[in-house]
């Protein structure tokens, strides 16, 4: 066994040795899910001015014993471009630095590296955003367990009253990579007894299919538009497999997507949202009522587009600490995501809010001559993960795409250019022509700011 599975294997071990807890803690009160927040609140806060000097100096004037869930709005909210600008002194282990952690990224993403695990303790990972900003954001043991608990704890407890009576067999489709989130958390499992195969995203969707179609899972874990396209695969009578779950992620749901699996296989998508800064934030029940805001590992605080403060209703974005996981604190982090959030009327978990919509998080397809279609994660495994790109736009061509990219220092754009043909290619679109350039700014909606980061053709 080597490094990486010796310390996968003790993560995963500690997620289901937790994931009990994580299941019980549904059933509670309003008054104990509270209770929890403000615990684990103090003890986050007087860790983070202990080890975190940024974070000593951003929280110098609170009393972490006393502290309440009421006099969080006191400490000023912190956003993705200020952890990036100030990531070395808000981390809380001197081993991490933002140096260091952009050297195993990269080293990673050459091939020069194998163990995704920084210092065989950290897990890194670097995104885009919906904005197409880097981070650049840290799971530690305690982070991963909550999260991967969040995502699977309703589906382990429906097992735990009904449990399968066929082949366990789950079909997880991700990205490739564990410098994606998705690779590290999907493919988890709380039965030691479910057979697991990961599938690609950026491979073609027929070879999908016929993976499916020879490994005949029960369930489907999968970004939101794969699972559309496979819904579609099996109502034209390409994809013959018997589902009993799907889970989505990373992606709107679209409505059409719930018909077609109601169609094909006469059950519900479960929705989930989440981001890698934080890990799962909501996840839908079995009542499939809205997704379950995972209150009991995450505070969450919901602003209207003045910064005021509202307790349910369309929110314009998200204020959240996370209780789990102290390398990089993350409290009150701003989340650019546009929620609609519901209060605690669900059948399942009926203590917690829900959040019935997310506003704003559409990536595009590109869809090339020859029925070939190019999911976004084949351009983000590339851009990504490149520490000086700062920011990026993607415009669909007849032939490829034009990369327009912000970044604080030169680049071999020739070197990105390659890399994105070779992964276009192995999605199926050979001799794909692309062009990347450096630029200083990026076009944004006048109104709301917000960048386009994919720009597909118009039919």
């Amino acid at each position: 066994m080597n490094s990486f599975e010796r310390i996968h294997d003790r993560w995963i071990t500690r997620f289901r040795e937790g994931l009990p807890e994580l299941i019980a803690h549904l059933d509670w009160s309003r008054e104990q899910i509270e209770a929890e927040q403000t615990q684990r609140l103090r003890a986050l806060l007087a860790y983070a001015k202990a080890h975190s000097p940024y974070q000593a100096e951003r929280l110098k004037d609170i009393d972490s014993a006393d502290f309440t869930l009421k006099d969080l709005p006191s400490i000023p909210p912190i956003t993705k471009a200020e952890i990036m600008e100030h990531w070395d002194d808000l981390v809380t282990d001197p081993a991490l630095t933002k140096a260091k952690a952009n050297a195993h990224l990269a080293a990673l993403r050459d091939d020069h590296e194998t163990n995704p695990y920084f210092a065989d303790k950290y897990y890194l990972s670097a995104t885009g955003g919906s904005s197409g900003h880097r981070g650049l954001f840290i799971w530690d043991e305690d982070l991963f367990m909550a999260t991967a608990g969040i995502q699977y704890r309703f589906e382990a407890q429906l097992d735990a009253q009904r449990p399968p009576d066929r082949p366990r067999r789950t079909a997880v489709i991700c990205s490739g990579s564990y410098l994606h989130a998705s690779r590290m958390v999907f493919p988890v499992s709380p039965d030691p007894q479910r057979e697991v195969s990961v599938f690609p995203a950026s491979t073609p969707i027929g070879d999908i299919v016929r993976g499916l179609n020879e490994f005949q899972p029960d369930r489907l874990v999968g970004y939101s538009s794969l699972v559309e396209e496979l819904c579609a695969e099996a109502l034209e009578g390409h994809l013959k497999i018997d589902l009993s779950r799907i889970s989505v992620n990373s992606e709107p749901l679209t409505d059409e997507a719930r018909h077609q699996a109601r169609k094909a296989w006469g059950i519900d998508i479960h929705n989930s949202w989440g981001c890698v800064e934080i890990g799962l934030a909501a996840i839908e029940s079995d009542a499939i009522e809205g997704m379950v805001l995972s209150e009991d590992c995450n505070i969450f605080e919901a602003a209207d587009a003045d910064g005021k403060l509202i307790e349910d209703g369309p929110a314009n974005h998200l204020i959240v600490t996370g209780l789990y996981g102290k390398a990089l604190p993350m409290i009150r982090y701003v989340l650019t995501d546009s929620p609609v959030i519901t209060g605690t009327t669900g059948r399942n978990a009926p203590a917690y809010r829900r959040i019935t919509e997310i506003r704003g998080r559409a990536d595009v397809w590109f869809a090339y001559p020859g029925n070939v279609k190019i999911h976004p994660l084949v351009f983000r495994d590339v851009l990504g993960q490149h520490a000086a790109i700062i920011e990026y736009q993607v415009r669909q061509t007849p032939g490829g795409a034009e990369v327009d990219l912000v970044s604080h220092q030169k680049m071999d754009t020739q070197l990105i250019e390659k890399a994105l043909r070779n992964n276009l290619a192995e999605a199926g679109l050979s001799g794909a022509q692309i062009g990347v350039r450096i630029v200083e700014t990026l076009p944004r909606h006048p109104e709301t700011n917000k960048l386009a980061r994919f720009v597909a053709l118009k039919a």
